[in-house]
């Protein structure tokens, strides 16, 4: 006999549901039920001279397109829940812009974060990580993403900044781990703003288009530059089975492309090309991972740079 539950009784289960899903993790909780996110926004009790300008305004799932014409998209592939939009005034006109995101997991708001901040700026203890670029501002921590606009660099208007960041951060009490591919890369030279995680193929077309179309087709991916003058890709895939059938494919898409030249297959799991600049490309096979070292660096340094990697796929 199946036993229907209705009304009440069911948000009562979904409570329950979501509950046991906390003693595992807090962030479960956050996925199962979408937070308040009200309770994150700074009162004016707590700014100073800072004041609300107006009302809140809240985006859940596809209404994120009302919000951001055009940008939305990066958002849902990374994983969007919601995001609450608060403006800011101070008594001597300056304004501020506060967005706060909440995604799926930490690690979708890592990836945004990553994706919206650039290679410069002063990084600041500030939620897990954060990073002021001018009057632009951003921090992730747990499953949100902290976004702040200040349109001009005065001083009032970044000392704002930081008084509104540290506010909302102090009020967002879940932490978050960084996905693991972030361990696999080497770390010899590296350029640490530099680093790039991606969970889709529009994701990693901003950071570089190997190909217009999706020919990678991955579960998710990092990159990252190094002060040599090369940078490290690597993508991940759900099994080895998968990966390796992909990895045929992408070969033949290099071979037959008109964007690279001089295709050389050094062996079954490495092959290399050039781009229209000169610049090498080496492809590898490891595991279920496609590794990829691209910019100036000879065959012995890219057979050294995915042995580093290798390694730490097997201690990640």
């Amino acid at each position: 006999m199946v036993k229907i539950v209705r009304g009440s009784d069911f948000l009562a289960a979904l409570f329950l549901l979501c509950l046991s899903l906390s003693l595992y993790s807090s962030e479960n909780l956050s996925n199962c039920l979408q937070q308040n996110l009200l309770t994150y926004i700074p009162e004016e009790t707590e700014l100073g001279e800072w004041k609300k300008d107006d009302s809140p305004q809240e985006y859940r799932g596809e209404d994120l397109f009302l919000y951001i014409d055009g940008g939305a998209e990066i958002y849902h592939e990374y994983g969007f829940s919601q995001v609450i939009v608060q403006d800011y005034l101070s008594k001597n006109g300056k304004s501020i812009s506060l967005e706060i995101f909440e995604m799926v997991n930490s690690e979708s708001a890592y990836g945004m974060y990553t994706f919206k901040t650039s290679s410069q700026g002063e990084v600041l203890a500030i939620g897990n990580e954060a990073l002021l670029e001018g009057y632009y501002m951003n921090f992730w921590k747990g499953n949100y993403l902290v976004t702040l606009t200040g349109f001009d660099e005065d001083e009032e208007t970044v000392k704002g900044l930081l008084r509104i960041a540290r506010a909302v951060d102090a009020k967002i009490k879940v932490r978050g781990k960084k996905p693991p591919l972030v361990s696999m890369i080497p770390k010899n030279d590296l350029l640490t703003l530099s680093i790039k995680y991606f969970k889709g193929n529009l994701g990693l077309y901003n950071i570089y288009s190997f190909f217009t179309q999706d020919v990678f087709a991955f579960n998710q991916g990092i990159k990252a530059d190094y002060s040599d003058g090369y940078s490290v890709y690597i993508i991940e895939y759900e099994s080895i089975d998968a990966c390796q059938k992909k990895f045929k494919e992408v070969r033949e898409s290099f071979a037959e492309s008109s964007r690279y030249n001089d295709f050389k297959p050094v062996n079954e799991k490495l092959f290399v090309v050039r781009d229209k600049k000169g610049g090498l490309i080496f492809v590898s096979l490891v595991e279920r991972y496609i590794l990829i070292v691209k910019g100036t660096v000879s065959q012995d340094q890219a057979d050294e740079i995915f042995a580093r990697i290798q390694e730490n796929i097997g201690t990640g």
